[in-house]
C-alpha cells in the first residue's frame, strides 16, 4: 500500500494540501529484449547489499524459478539498537502486495463459476450497500481489478492504533464510502477501498470471512504457517508476537515497530516470513499454479485487462501490474507505515524475485535491484509525445467531501520523465495513462481558482497573525497611556483575525490527527469546529461590512480603512475556501 512514512507523515500531509506544479516529457517507444541476469544471484545480491549497506536497515531477498528457490538472502537488522539481525524468523509487512490475494481469490471463485468478472458487482452485495455510485454504467469486478471503478481516494481510518478494536470488513466499507467521481472504466485510479470491496465480495460469495478464505484456499495449500492476515494479526498469534518485536525505520532512523490496524485489511495487512512470501510468489512461475484447479485459469489471470492507451503495452492483468522490468514481468509492491515489499515474476521465463524490508518507502531493493535481475524494459525509451498542453490533475485524488483540499494539485506532463506513460484521448477525456493512476487534462479556470483560493487563504492566515500581534501591542500601549477611545470596527476585525487563526488550528489538528492515524471519532470534532467558526466569521464579516458603510469617512484613517478592507475581503475568502473545500462538515 503506497502510504506515508510515519516520521514524515505530518510533512507529507501538509504538502498534500498545497497545489503543486511541475514540469518534462516522455512516452513509449519500441520494445527491445532486455537480458535477464544469468550469473550467480548470491554474488549479485551480496554485492548489491555491500553497495547499499549504509542505507539498509533490514532486507530479505528471494529469487526463485519453476523448480524452487534459487537464492535467499538476509541482510541487516530487524532491530539495529539491540543488534538483532534479520533471519528466517523475521516477519515483515506485505503492504499492498496483499491485494494480489484478493485477485487470486476472485479468480478461484471465477474458476468455479461463482463470480462473473463482467457482472455488476451489486449483484454480489446486499441491497443498497453501495451508496456512493453516481453513474448509470455499472461497476464490474474487472473494473475493481483494474482500479477503474471511478472511486476517489480514501483516507478515513485507513490506519488505526494497534490497541483498538478492529472494524469488520463490512463496517469498514460502510464507514465512509468514497464518492464515485469518474465513470467506470474511463480512468485508472489506484483504490484501496475498491480492492477491499472486492475482498468483501469474496466473503459474500464464499460464505467465509476474507481472512478465513485466504487461510483455507491460499495459506494452507501452500503450507504458509508463518503468515497472518487479520487486522490485528491474531489469526496467527506467533506472527503477531514477532511483528511486535520488529523495529522499523525511515531510512536508518528508528520509528518504533510502527504497527497499525488496517481497517480495509484485504488491501494491505498480510505479514509473513520470507519463506512464506516465496512460497506464495513462486506459484506464479511454476508449470502449473497450485492455487487453481485448471492451468488455463492462471493463463487467463495473466492476460492483460488494461493497456497504456492504444499502444498495446499491458498495464494490468486482473489486478497484477505490468512492471517496467524485462518485457513480461508482473507483480505488485507494497508499503505500510514502515515496511516495504515487492513481488515480481516473469511467467514466461518462469523466474521471480521478492524483496521485504523494514524501511518505509524503500526504493533500492524495491526497484534498482530488479533492474539488475530482469534488465530495464525498453518501454522506458522516451520520445517527445504529442499531447494536449495544459495542467493535468491526478485521477487518484479527492474531488468531493471533507478531504477535497488534498486534491488541489496539478502537474504538466513534463513531470513524468522517469515513468512509463502514454497520452490518450478517449471517452471525451484527454489523459496521461500511467501505472497506478492516470492524469486528466484539468480545466485551467478551476486550477487557477483553487490555487488562488489555497494560497490566498494561507496569505490571510499570515495577515491575521501579524494583525493580532500588532493589535496586542497597540492595546498594551493604549492601556499604558490610559486611552479610553473605543474603535468598535477595529475590535470586530480583530475578532475575525482571531477566529481565522482558530480555524487554522482546526486545520492543523486535522492534519496532525491523520498524520498519527487517530480514529475519525477524534478528528471529526475539528471539522465540526471549523464549520462553527466559519459561521462566526461570516457573521462578523457581515457586521463589519455594515459598520464600515455606516462609519463616517473622517473617523477612520486611510491605514485603518485599508486594514479593514483587507480583513473583510480575507474573511470572505475564508468562507469561500471552507465551503468550496467542504471543511465545514463531517
Amino acid at each position: 500500500m503506497k502510504l506515508m512514512k510515519k516520521s514524515l507523515a505530518l510533512v507529507a500531509a501538509t504538502l498534500m494540501t498545497l497545489p503543486v506544479f511541475a514540469s518534462c516529457s516522455a512516452n513509449l517507444n519500441e520494445e527491445k529484449e532486455p537480458k535477464i541476469y544469468t550469473g550467480s544471484y548470491e554474488e549479485k545480491i551480496n554485492a548489491f547489499y555491500e553497495d547499499h549497506k549504509d542505507t539498509t536497515a533490514g532486507a530479505m531477498v528471494g529469487v526463485f524459478d519453476k523448480d524452487g528457490v534459487v537464492f535467499k538472502g538476509y541482510y541487516g537488522y530487524s532491530d539495529i539498537a539491540n543488534g538483532i539481525k534479520v533471519d528466517e524468523n523475521t516477519v515483515i509487512d506485505w503492504g499492498s502486495t496483499t491485494k494480489t490475494m484478493v485477485w487470486v481469490s476472485v479468480m478461484q471463485l471465477w474458476e468455479q463459476g461463482k463470480i462473473d468478472l463482467e457482472k455488476d458487482v451489486r449483484e454480489y452485495l446486499p441491497d443498497g450497500f453501495l451508496t456512493n455510485l453516481r453513474y448509470e454504467k455499472p461497476v464490474r469486478m474487472i473494473d475493481l481489478m483494474n482500479h477503474r471503478a471511478g472511486f476517489q481516494e480514501y483516507y478515513t481510518d485507513m490506519f488505526l492504533p494497534a490497541n483498538m478494536q478492529a472494524y469488520s470488513l463490512e463496517e469498514a466499507l460502510k464507514l465512509d464510502q468514497p464518492p464515485q467521481v469518474f465513470e467506470p472504466d474511463t480512468l485508472t485510479a489506484y483504490s484501496n477501498w475498491g480492492v477491499a470491496l472486492a475482498g468483501y465480495i469474496v466473503e459474500r460469495v464464499s460464505g467465509e470471512s476474507f481472512k478465513d478464505y485466504v487461510h483455507h484456499h491460499i495459506f494452507e495449500p501452500l503450507d504458509m504457517k508463518d503468515s497472518a492476515l487479520a487486522p490485528d494479526l491474531m489469526d496467527n498469534p506467533g506472527v503477531r508476537q514477532r511483528r511486535d518485536k520488529l523495529m522499523c525505520y525511515s531510512g536508518t532512523t528508528p520509528v518504533g515497530n510502527a504497527f497499525y490496524l488496517i481497517s480495509l485489511y484485504p488491501a494491505g495487512t498480510c505479514v509473513s516470513t520470507l519463506d512464506d512470501y516465496i512460497k506464495y510468489a513462486s506459484c506464479f512461475v511454476k508449470d502449473e499454479c497450485p492455487l487453481f484447479e485448471k492451468p488455463e485459469t492462471f493463463d487467463v489471470m495473466m492476460t492483460a485487462t488494461s493497456y497504456y492507451g492504444d499502444t498495446g503495452v499491458a498495464k494490468n492483468a486482473h489486478g497484477f501490474w505490468a512492471l517496467p522490468y524485462g518485457n513480461n514481468t508482473f507483480g505488485h509492491g507494497g508499503n505500510t507505515q514502515a515496511c516495504s515489499s515487492y513481488i515480481t515474476f516473469d511467467p514466461e521465463k518462469q523466474i521471480g524475485c521478492v524483496v521485504m524490508t523494514n524501511q518505509a518507502g524503500e526504493g533500492d531493493y524495491n526497484g534498482e535491484l530488479f533492474d539488475s535481475i530482469y534488465g530495464r524494459s525498453a518501454w522506458l525509451s522516451y520520445v517527445a509525445p504529442d499531447y494536449a498542453k495544459g495542467l493535468y490533475h491526478p485521477a487518484r485524488t479527492v474531488l468531493d467531501g471533507r478531504f477535497k483540499i488534498m486534491g488541489a494539485s496539478y502537474v504538466t506532463p513534463d513531470a513524468f520523465s522517469d515513468f512509463l506513460w502514454a497520452y490518450n484521448e478517449k471517452d471525451g477525456i484527454s489523459k496521461i495513462e500511467m501505472p497506478y493512476g492516470d492524469y486528466y487534462l484539468a480545466d485551467t479556470g478551476t486550477a487557477v481558482f483553487e490555487c488562488l483560493l489555497v494560497y490566498g487563504w494561507m496569505a490571510f492566515m499570515g495577515f491575521a497573525l501579524v494583525s493580532l500581534i500588532v493589535k496586542g501591542i497597540r492595546a498594551i500601549v493604549r492601556k499604558a497611556r490610559k486611552s479610553t477611545k473605543k474603535i468598535m470596527l477595529g475590535k470586530t476585525t480583530g475578532f475575525i483575525a482571531l477566529f481565522e487563526l482558530l480555524l487554522g488550528l482546526c486545520g492543523l489538528g486535522i492534519i496532525l490527527s491523520i498524520a498519527v492515524w487517530l480514529p475519525h471519532t477524534i478528528y471529526m470534532w475539528f471539522f465540526y469546529a471549523a464549520g462553527l467558526i466559519t459561521v462566526i466569521i461570516l457573521a462578523l464579516t457581515l457586521y463589519s461590512v455594515i459598520k464600515f458603510i455606516k462609519t463616517p469617512s473622517k473617523e477612520s484613517s486611510v491605514i485603518r480603512k485599508i486594514y479593514n478592507i483587507i480583513a473583510i475581503l480575507g474573511a470572505v475568502l475564508t468562507v469561500v475556501f471552507v465551503v468550496y473545500m467542504q471543511l465545514w462538515h463531517w
